[in-house]
Parts: structure tokens; C-alpha cells; sequence
């Protein structure tokens, strides 16, 4: 099975990291927001955690500056963005068992697919998708960006995941020794020569 890049240069791992931590950072940062007692529900984190997704990548492809490459074909509905000009879909989900409906690509991705340079040959018609795979509690375990072609799996590969960086330390790390410090040296001022410098106090 081949790597994405191997089949279109224009899916580098760069490009493909750069997107997977976006979609991590929104997802996990919506079920931070999860709260039982308000009302929400797996349903209503799922969808809230797609439409956040969906409008920060529309919000990242108008940053032209960071991301020259990244693009929009279809802003509803069947939300689809390019790389380059190589339309991708999202969902949550297993890399090799996407449900079919998601096989179907939108009018406006078949248009893009049909203006992909000839060299790429019969990968412009590979439908590629980021599958989400999620813990217990939701937030983000594994990140695959995978290819289909006419119904098949051409291309997986698990996207590296930067390790997330605990905000405390344990508490049952020993805390540091304290250091002995001198007292700061206290003195009364003398009245005479507080007069002397600032004159004889009048009231």
C-alpha cells in the first residue's frame, strides 16, 4: 500500500501534520467544553466538535501566510477542503471502514479531481479522508489520513501525534528543599536626624 505522498506530491507529511494538529487542538479543546449537568450529550459534543473543526479550517485557508496551500471546494453539506488542489474530507471513524455514503464525493470535489495534473494519473480519482479515532472520554487517540479508490483502501498512514505535555507535575513528586535566607536588617530612625534631614515635623 502506498504512502499519500508517493501517489500525490502534493500530500506532504508537513502538510498533512500541520492539519491533524488542528483537528486535534479543536476537538480536544470542544470536549473540554463538555458539560453533562448543562445538557450535553455525546451527540451534541460530536456534532459541536465537527462544526469547530469545519470552520477552522475554512478560517485557517483564508491565512494565506501559513497556510498558502490549504483551500475550501465546498463549505457545507458535504464539507470538503483541498491541499493544493487534492480535495480531502474529514469524519470520526476507523481509516478502513468508512460508511459508504462517505464514498460518494460532492459535484464541486469531482470537478476539482478533474483539473489534477496528468501526472498524478489514476490517483486524481482517489477520494482521500482524515479518520478521527477518539478514547473514552473523547478526545483524540489517533489521527489516519487514508485513500479510496473505487471502493478499495490504496493508502493509510497514521499521522505522529505530538505527545501532550502535562500542565501539573505528580503530587507525589518531592518538593524542593527550601533555602535559608537572612532576615532583612530593621532599624528605627533616629528622631534628631530624621529633623535634621526633612526639618522638625509642625503638626
Amino acid at each position: 500500500m502506498n504512502q499519500p505522498w508517493e501517489l500525490n506530491p502534493e500530500l506532504t507529511t508537513d502538510r498533512l501534520k500541520q492539519l491533524a494538529s488542528l483537528i486535534r487542538e479543536v476537538r480536544d479543546s470542544v470536549v473540554d467544553l463538555h458539560d453533562e449537568e448543562l445538557g450535553d450529550s455525546a451527540r451534541s459534543t460530536g456534532l459541536r466538535a465537527y462544526e469547530c473543526c469545519r470552520n477552522q479550517i475554512i478560517k485557517a485557508s483564508q491565512n494565506n501566510h501559513e497556510w498558502p496551500w490549504l483551500g475550501v471546494v465546498k463549505d457545507d453539506g458535504r464539507f470538503t477542503f483541498s491541499i493544493g488542489s487534492v480535495p480531502i474530507r474529514l469524519y470520526r471513524g476507523t481509516p478502513n471502514s468508512p460508511e459508504e455514503r462517505r464514498l460518494i464525493p460532492c459535484i464541486e470535489a469531482m470537478s476539482q479531481m478533474s483539473l489534477l495534473t496528468v501526472e498524478v494519473g489514476d490517483a486524481a480519482s482517489i477520494l482521500w479522508f482524515f479518520a478521527i479515532e477518539v478514547d473514552e472520554l473523547r478526545y483524540v487517540e489517533r489521527v489516519t489520513f487514508t485513500g479510496y479508490l473505487d471502493g478499495a483502501q490504496v493508502s493509510c498512514w497514521e499521522i505522529p501525534l505530538d505527545e501532550k505535555v502535562a500542565a501539573f507535575s505528580a503530587l507525589d513528586k518531592a518538593l524542593p528543599e527550601a533555602v535559608p535566607t537572612q532576615k532583612a536588617p530593621v532599624s528605627i530612625k533616629n528622631k534628631e536626624k530624621v529633623e535634621q534631614i526633612n526639618g522638625p515635623n509642625n503638626g
